[in-house]
């Protein structure tokens, strides 16, 4: 199991970068209970919406801050 997560810690970010094993299982975590929120919803936000809800949920059990996204002038 430690070499699984190993391998998603450095290949397979979901654009969240986690930097540690405790922020991977936040993200994953976050992920999960968003989906299931989702589901509960009488109709689904856009995608927008939606990728902000996903980013904000997914680093709340961070230990180590996200990287926030540079913005292009």
């Amino acid at each position: 199991m430690v070499n699984l997560s190993y391998y998603l810690l450095k290949k397979v970010t979901l654009g969240h970068n986690p930097k540690s094993i405790l922020d991977l299982k936040a993200v994953y975590r976050g992920d999960k209970y968003v989906r299931e929120i989702i589901k509960l919803l009488p109709e689904k936000p856009e995608p927008v919406l939606l990728a902000d809800i996903f980013a904000r949920i997914c680093s709340l059990g961070r230990i180590h801050k996200a990287s926030e996204p540079t913005a292009s002038a």
